[in-house]
């Protein structure tokens, strides 16, 4: 394949919501949080499989392969279920549903194939790619509908408190953040990009 020739289809957030809200429809329904694994390893057939020291000698999180059954991850954070595994999860069903074609053009089988096409790839290209996944993670668990109500609620159990008074709308999404975590079971990191989006009407 030449890597170089890559280019990525343009996909515009609206697009990449109504994927991830179809996705979850159809595989989870409206609740959260959302049960990732349930959905790659039952629903979808994708073996999850946990590698000692992943993280550590990959610098990845989660990486798919290009045939679609089986996706690699850190043992450790895989055993401690740590949030930020689900959002792995997520991105990498990302590159399932939004670039199916390009993923199985990169014949990805194991972590040194991937390193071949990240070296060969034009790096926007490559940009595009993983943030149009992260996008799709972000909208598949932390729906947007979700997140306004979510965000409102705590507003009013909190809304005499100096952190709401004082601070600027990112403070308080940040703040937001920590108490949201379980309710969408995601990093705060996460669920306070999701929160910035909504100021910005994303």
């Amino acid at each position: 394949m030449n890597y170089q020739g890559i280019e990525i289809p343009y996909l515009n957030k609206d697009s990449i919501k109504h994927n991830a809200d179809s996705f979850r429809k159809k595989y989870h329904g409206l609740s959260v949080p959302v049960d990732i694994e349930k959905i790659v390893e039952i629903k979808l057939k994708i073996d999850i499989i946990p590698l000692p020291d992943f993280r550590k000698n990959s610098s990845l999180e989660a990486l798919i392969t290009s045939n679609w059954k089986s996706i690699y991850v850190d043992k450790d954070t895989y055993e401690n279920q740590d949030n930020r595994l689900r959002f792995s999860l997520a991105h990498e069903i990302g590159h399932f549903l939004l670039h199916k074609e390009i993923y199985e053009g990169l014949n990805i089988k194991e972590i040194t194939d991937f390193y071949r096409a990240v070296e060969e790839i034009p790096r926007k290209q490559y940009g595009y790619l993983e943030t149009q996944a992260n996008y799709f993670a972000n909208f598949l668990l932390i729906p947007k509908e979700e997140s306004i109500l979510e965000k409102e609620k705590l507003l009013q159990k909190i809304k005499n408190e100096d952190i709401i008074k004082k601070a600027d709308s990112k403070m308080v999404n940040s703040y937001l953040a920590e108490q949201l975590i379980h309710v969408f079971e995601v990093s705060a990191e996460a669920i306070e990009i999701s929160l910035n989006n909504l100021n910005n009407n994303l």
